[in-house]
């Protein structure tokens, strides 16, 4: 992974043009693109990705998970959120919680976000281009964005982008191994041990409505799953559930 590195200066989305290559056939597994500025960043749920030019990692990765079942498609999305985790803790901060769906977060504050994109086919993965947004040496964040944090703010330190990237690829290359080895059971608990409110009773927009519940997991389709007080199951699609951080 990372044998071919595209490296951009200004571009609208690195996920677009990560498409595009697909469409034009000029990609192959493992290619990276990264962008100094990015227009029109993607966030989950059609949400922008704010990042401040040249100071953090925003990046597109191309895999062709032929191997995966379609059904178990959110693997994906635990196996790279894991890699970041990895990634962080390879730079020792600690605190880490994945927050459902796409979030890593530093106690309570937001350092990355993850955008995958899938090309099935006939029942069959073809392609999957996977965004990420990892703030790195970024310190003043638009106050629309809630809870930001970065490695700078965190250690105080200046962090060089092109390790980090060579880190990040190399943590996110072996989970993508572990995947391809069908380590279904090992990703899974590994992703629960940090999975934001796994078990702990906490406040949710639900319906509009404050509920306490806790998570107690997510299903084969990648919903999250909440126990209310009264012991009923609720699963949720994004945008149906809002943490209360």
């Amino acid at each position: 992974m990372g044998n071919n590195i595209i490296y951009l200066t200004v571009i609208s989305s690195t996920n677009i043009y990560a498409s595009q290559l697909i469409k034009e056939n000029k990609a192959e597994e493992g290619t990276v693109v990264i962008a100094k500025k990015q227009t029109s960043g993607k966030g989950q749920a059609k949400n922008k990705w704010e990042s401040e030019d040249g100071k953090n990692l925003t990046i597109s990765i191309i895999l062709s998970p032929i191997f995966l079942p379609v059904e178990k498609q959110f693997f994906l999305s635990k196996t790279v959120s894991l890699a970041i985790i990895d990634f962080l803790r390879e730079l020792s901060i600690d605190n880490l919680f994945i927050k459902w769906p796409n979030d890593i977060y530093v106690g309570k504050r937001k350092i990355a976000g993850i955008l995958i994109e899938n090309s099935i086919l006939g029942g069959k993965y073809v392609n999957v281009v996977i965004g990420i947004g990892l703030n790195i040496n970024q310190t003043q964040f638009s106050k629309e964005i809630p809870n930001p944090v970065s490695l700078k703010l965190l250690s105080n330190k200046q962090y060089n982008i092109d390790d980090c990237l060579n880190i990040l690829l190399n943590k996110i290359e072996a989970r993508y191994e572990q995947l391809k080895s069908l380590k279904y059971s090992i990703i899974d608990n590994e992703y629960l041990n940090v999975l934001l409110n796994f078990n702990v009773w906490a406040n949710y927009l639900y319906n509009y409505k404050t509920i306490i519940a806790k998570v107690v997991g997510i299903n084969k389709y990648g919903k999250l799953l909440l126990e209310r007080k009264d012991n009923t199951i609720i699963e949720c699609d994004l945008k149906e559930i809002k943490f209360i951080i």
